[in-house]
């Protein structure tokens, strides 16, 4: 269905000249992650309804989506293991949360780990995407800092269990995606922009 979609899509904009032969593979790239991410997004949000957590990993993946913006981190390998860890992530953290509850200094714990696993690591790149540009690696980490100290400010602030263990998880699986013991155990080449040649 993806190669239907991108095809089609690439096609027509061939024909009414906005794409041109040699910019195919971007637009391919593009319409790809286009497509994988509203499927999953909506994937993710179905069985989160029937699962009673629809708030919880609406607002989860809201906060995580745009912190990995800014941050990166590891992705997988198959289309196959990001349905499962996209899955697992979302889905998993939602109904642990809603199930189980953190003692707070846990979660203090947590974003404190994690913001340094961030002022440490943040931004992490791939071998598909290193980051090239130090001034926009510079530019990431520092919005990435500020989006975490944000997201800690408003958990104390609305001082909600829940938003509590929001936050953590949110940071926790950002830390844990930027780390390169992550990238050693899952053989992927860390700080590729260090190695990249044109």
């Amino acid at each position: 269905m993806k190669e239907v979609f991108v095809n089609h899509s690439i096609s027509y904009l061939i024909r009414n000249n906005a794409c041109k032969e040699k910019d195919v593979p971007v637009y391919r790239y593009t319409l790809e992650s286009l497509y994988s991410l509203f499927t999953k997004t909506v994937g993710v949000l179905f069985l989160s309804f029937f699962c009673g957590t629809l708030k919880i990993t609406f607002i989860i993946m809201l906060l995580y989506s745009l912190l990995r913006g800014f941050t990166f981190g590891i992705h997988a390998t198959k289309n196959l293991y990001c349905w499962i860890t996209t899955l697992g992530i979302y889905l998993g953290s939602s109904l642990f949360i809603k199930y189980f509850s953190f003692p707070l200094s846990s979660i203090y714990f947590i974003y404190f780990l994690s913001f340094l696993f961030l002022f440490l690591w943040a931004p992490a790149d791939t071998p598909s995407r290193p980051l090239l540009n130090k001034k926009k690696r510079i530019t990431n980490k520092m919005i990435s800092l500020i989006i975490v100290t944000l997201y800690i400010l408003f958990s104390i602030i609305i001082s909600n269990d829940n938003f509590y263990e929001i936050i953590g998880i949110v940071l926790l699986l950002e830390a844990i995606c930027i780390c390169p013991l992550t990238y050693k155990l899952f053989h992927v080449s860390y700080n590729n922009y260090k190695s990249y040649k044109k």
